[in-house]
């Protein structure tokens, strides 16, 4: 007898799903039967992405920062599907400069996004969630190391992945599993962009990288599935998945 898919009736949300990582993910987890809701503040892409999920998927458009964006996706879960089994706290952004440069405005932007909007989804969506739901915030390898000029994103991929560990600690008797993924450098039209606007140097990149290359967005996304899926991880909670090729590991010159 053939197995089930692996999340075969799973209801999961992926915020910032129009593009990247994101919708890669959405398509990995609904090949392999998950219904998956795709937020993304594009709508044209949100569609773009859940449209391609063979009827398992739903778009919305929103900011996360937005509480109606939050709330409105999780009714509409409950309402199409009965609730909500997975959230993947995806949707990120950026800012450059100096730390002297920066403004309170540009840090809370960044904040809000990247650590108090996975704040609001996560409570929103525990409440709703019964026991064996999974979450996974994406954090990144900048969460963990220092990147001068970068001081925003660091800061808060770094507060992401403690949340992470709070998060786990405090639902483990909802039998609940918080985790979080830490890509590395990985090869998409975001990377690109960035290179070509002169953030950074992406031969550099390969030559610090021990594996000597970029990662895939197709590498992120399965990482992502294994977090979510209680088969393969149901014992594992408050961890961080590294996918960077060793960055982190290497400290030699």
């Amino acid at each position: 007898m053939a197995e089930a898919p692996a999340f075969a009736g799973r209801r999961i949300l992926i915020t910032g799903a129009g593009t990247g990582i994101g919708a890669v993910t959405a398509r990995h987890l609904a090949a392999h039967g998950a219904r998956v809701a795709v937020l993304d503040r594009d709508g044209g892409a949100a569609r773009t992405t859940a449209e391609a999920l063979n009827g398992n998927g739903l778009a919305f458009t929103g900011d996360v920062t937005d509480p109606a964006a939050c709330d409105g996706v999780l009714a509409a879960m409950e309402s199409a599907w009965g609730g909500v089994d997975g959230l993947v706290n995806n949707a990120g952004t950026w800012d450059h400069g100096a730390l002297l440069d920066l403004t309170p405005e540009r840090w809370q932007r960044v904040l809000d996004v990247n650590l108090m909007a996975p704040i609001a989804f996560a409570n929103a969506a525990v409440r709703r969630m019964g026991e064996g739901g999974a979450i996974v915030n994406v954090s990144s390898v900048m969460g963990q190391v220092a990147a001068p000029g970068r001081g925003p994103y660091c800061v808060s991929k770094a507060a992401l992945i403690a949340l992470t560990r709070l998060q786990a600690v405090e639902w483990a008797g909802r039998g609940i599993r918080v985790n979080a993924i830490a890509p590395g450098y990985i090869g998409n039209e975001t990377t690109q962009g960035l290179a070509d606007a002169g953030s950074f140097d992406l031969a550099v990149i390969e030559r610090r990288t021990p594996m000597g290359r970029l990662g895939s967005e197709d590498e992120v996304a399965r990482g992502i599935a294994w977090l979510l899926d209680a088969a393969q991880s149901g014992y594992v909670t408050g961890h961080v998945l590294e996918v960077n090729g060793g960055w982190t590991a290497y400290g030699y010159v």
